[in-house]
């Protein structure tokens, strides 16, 4: 996946629809990272290994890192507060784990 694309499929997101879902929640979950309200990030950085992280509007810590793996699989791991999943060239993957994330995307 090109710098651009993971750029772009990183900002599309972090920047979904921010008003669609319920309140901003007070910790994002697994469990309520999908059906809450997004918050704007305010800042974006490289870390220099394809990955970014950022800051929103109330000072939450984000970031999506790339997931090293044996399989040769290009896969990264968006997390904010407590809420985490992977993404992919497939899209989005919710998986507890690196290993049942690249799993997934395998059999997929």
């Amino acid at each position: 996946m090109s710098h651009a694309m993971k750029l772009l499929v990183f900002v599309g997101i972090i920047l979904l629809p921010q008003s669609v879902y319920g309140s901003i929640p007070s910790v994002y979950t697994n469990e309520n990272y999908q059906t809450s309200t997004h918050e704007q990030p305010v800042s974006f950085l490289s870390d220099g290994m394809g990955g970014f992280y950022g800051h929103t509007i109330s000072g939450r810590e984000f970031k999506q890192t790339r997931v090293i793996n044996s399989a040769d699989i290009t896969l990264y791991k968006f997390s904010i507060d407590e809420a985490f999943f992977y993404i992919s060239d497939k899209g989005q993957i919710w998986a507890g784990s690196d290993l049942e994330a690249i799993s997934v995307y395998i059999t997929s």
